[in-house]
């Protein structure tokens, strides 16, 4: 594409944009933001795991670190948790340098690994949590609740939160003896989150909760509660009078 080409091609954006500008600033119009949040309760737990190996030999480090991955696997399998909701990640090695007497010391090797996996029978959270940490080198990183049909309240989220920016809209209009029209511009200020509004920290969750348990106590439960999966969009209503 010549540069003139590119010119012309970028004043047709600039005036497209412009139009559409001048769209909102000439015709009258109402302006609102929306919301919505649905609390579900969760039906799955996901987490994410540590492994680190430190060795002063390269080749140690290696196949002690391999060993290790390969045990929480067979451990996680062993719990009947299917393959496809395992999955690792971030696999790396290197140099492994430490301060001592406030000088850079190679003292060896290191070698690390992401392992991320998905539960829906929740029951297993005990076993889960004292099974890896019965495991050298492995550290839980953080778990927190999620729902198998997340998808499904997503969109439901948008919905209720383009109805309650058009009766916000319609509440505005009629207090000014107007009426609303149809929609000139729909936007997501951002995107379905979902979050667990007691929570201080999903990654605090396991580390917290674990102090109540003992290990065989049965009776012990998780409190599930509830996540909140919420949306918000901005739309932009034609406005008569």
């Amino acid at each position: 594409m010549t540069k003139q080409a590119l010119i012309l091609l970028a004043a047709a954006l600039c005036s497209t944009v412009a139009s559409a500008e001048d769209l909102e600033l000439d015709t009258p119009h109402v302006t609102v933001f929306g919301t919505a949040e649905i609390k579900v309760t969760p039906n799955e737990m996901i987490w994410s795991v540590h492994v680190k190996t430190e060795n002063k030999e390269l080749p140690a480090v290696a196949a002690s670190h391999t060993a290790t991955v390969k045990q929480v696997l067979e451990f996680l399998k062993s719990l009947k948790i299917k393959e496809e909701k395992i999955q690792t990640s971030s696999m790396q090695f290197g140099e492994n340098w430490k301060n001592v007497n406030r000088e850079r010391v190679k003292v060896g090797y290191v070698a690390s690994t992401d392992i991320g996996f998905t539960i829906s029978d929740l029951g297993l959270y005990q076993k889960i949590w004292f099974g890896l940490s019965a495991i050298e080198g492995v550290s839980i990183q953080n778990t927190q609740y999620a729902h198998s049909d997340r998808i499904k309240y997503q969109n439901e989220s948008r919905e209720k939160a383009v109805l309650a920016a058009q009766e916000k809209a319609n509440k505005l209009a009629v207090t000014l003896g107007a009426k609303v029209g149809t929609p000139l511009k729909v936007e997501e200020v951002s995107a379905p989150q979902i979050y667990r509004s007691n929570w201080g920290s999903n990654a605090n969750f396991a580390s917290n909760s674990i102090a109540s348990y003992s290990e065989g106590d049965s009776s012990s439960e998780l409190a599930l509660g509830q996540i909140t999966i919420s949306t918000r969009v901005r739309v932009i209503f034609k406005l008569h009078n």
